[in-house]
């Protein structure tokens, strides 16, 4: 329960009377009280602090007022932003959450990539090695028929200078005379059988 200023006022005048008459109270003590001087100064001190306290009341309490109001408003503004700092946290937090699974799914997505990649690679290289393989045996063979060819053109070469020196070693002029006749004649059959028909 608070207690308003006004409450206040009275126990605080009260001590403030007892304050300045304990001087005056002395004073008897040592043989002289004079009851209109401690009264004047009873209703000097209640005039004074009574109309002090009448005057500065409305501005006092305007004054308390004012300052609860700040303080209320300023603990309103604190909870405010507790509640703001709170939200912005949360939200860091779950965008902290939401970066960390996106930061897998991209590194899952990569690690995917990669494995598409070498597996592409893969089969390219593959490819390209048939590719070399075939063009290298196409090559071979190539260079096998021509080898075989001039293998074969070497051959006949080689069996018509063998065969020109067997029939030189074995021809004599009297074989080759005879064989020059026998041609001749069998072309002259030859023509006589083509012109009867």
């Amino acid at each position: 329960m608070r207690k308003s200023p006004q409450n206040f006022s009275g126990p605080l005048l009260v001590g403030l009377v007892l304050s300045f008459s304990l001087p005056a109270l002395a004073g008897e003590s040592q043989g002289h009280f004079d009851l209109a001087t401690f009264l004047g100064q009873v209703l000097n001190f209640v005039v004074l602090f009574g109309g002090l306290a009448f005057l500065l009341r409305k501005p006092l309490n305007d004054y308390l007022k004012g300052k609860a109001e700040q303080v209320a408003a300023r603990l309103r503004q604190s909870e405010a932003l507790k509640v703001e700092s709170l939200q912005k946290l949360q939200q860091s937090r779950t965008r902290l959450d939401s970066l960390e699974a996106e930061i897998r799914a991209l590194r899952e997505e990569a690690e995917r990539e990669v494995s598409r990649e070498r597996q592409m690679i893969k089969q390219e290289a593959e490819k390209e090695a048939q590719r070399l393989r075939k063009l290298a045996q196409e090559e071979i063979e190539a260079l096998f028929r021509a080898s075989l060819r001039e293998l074969k053109a070497y051959a006949i070469d080689l069996s018509v200078a063998l065969a020109e020196k067997r029939i030189r070693e074995k021809l004599t002029p009297e074989l080759h005379r005879k064989l020059i006749h026998q041609a001749i004649d069998r072309l002259r059959s030859l023509h006589e059988s083509s012109a009867d028909s």
